[in-house]
């Protein structure tokens, strides 16, 4: 008297409703063996076939091998902001080639996905993400700045000499990546970024919206 259900695949959070009904007719009927084999993207079968139980006497379904998904695995956390460090307010350029800017002042970085020596997130999972910048400086300069996927410029932001004495920008984008793609942000040629000990006026931030599997659409 008694059914196994065969968990191949790790089961999202709303598989679980089918599992607690099936458990409930353990309770129900007790002479009739069934098997289940219960994977992603199958829950509405497995709803119909339970249903048609309800009109069977004499069944009785028990389980063995559930295996739920953790949260960590279903929502993996991946987020960070960095600033720019340095020991009195100075500027990264102008300079003479487009710079990656190194955002080497950590002040969020879970999952360790962003390198402060580097300067690049690297996507741990398959995902779809944010990423913000913003940038300050005096304004006897230009500003320009980009975010780049990869080697391509994603997005971009420019601030002619305005004659004021400070320019603010930002932007921002989303991004769907694969696992090991690169992020990064790009200081224009010519140009420069205003870099501070205490206020981070200049920042760069990424996160993860929502993790895609192989099957997403």
């Amino acid at each position: 008297m008694e059914a196994t259900v065969v968990i191949s695949e790790f089961l999202p959070c709303h598989v679980y409703p089918v599992v607690q009904l099936c458990l409930c007719l353990c309770e129900l009927w007790e002479s009739k063996e069934m098997t289940f084999d219960i994977k992603k993207g199958l829950v509405n079968t497995y709803l119909i076939e339970i249903s048609q139980l309800l009109s069977q006497d004499n069944c009785c379904i028990t389980f063995t091998s559930f295996t739920p998904i953790s949260h960590e695995k279903l929502s993996p956390k991946v987020a960070f902001t960095a600033s720019m460090s340095n020991t009195e307010d100075t500027h990264r350029g102008p300079f003479s080639t487009e710079t990656k800017l190194i955002f080497d002042k950590v002040l969020t970085n879970i999952g360790n996905a962003y390198d402060p020596v580097t300067g690049v997130f690297t996507a741990p999972v398959k995902g779809v993400y944010y990423f913000r910048y913003s940038g300050s400086a005096f304004s006897s300069h230009d500003m320009g700045l980009s975010i780049f996927k990869g080697t391509a410029r994603f997005v971009s932001s420019y601030e002619y000499n305005s004659g004021e004495r400070n320019d603010q920008m930002s932007n921002g984008a989303v991004m769907e990546l694969d696992v090991g793609e690169e992020v990064h942000m790009r200081l224009w040629i010519r140009t420069w970024i205003f870099v501070d000990p205490r206020y981070n006026y200049s920042t760069f931030t990424g996160y993860l919206l929502y993790p895609l599997d192989s099957t997403s659409v």
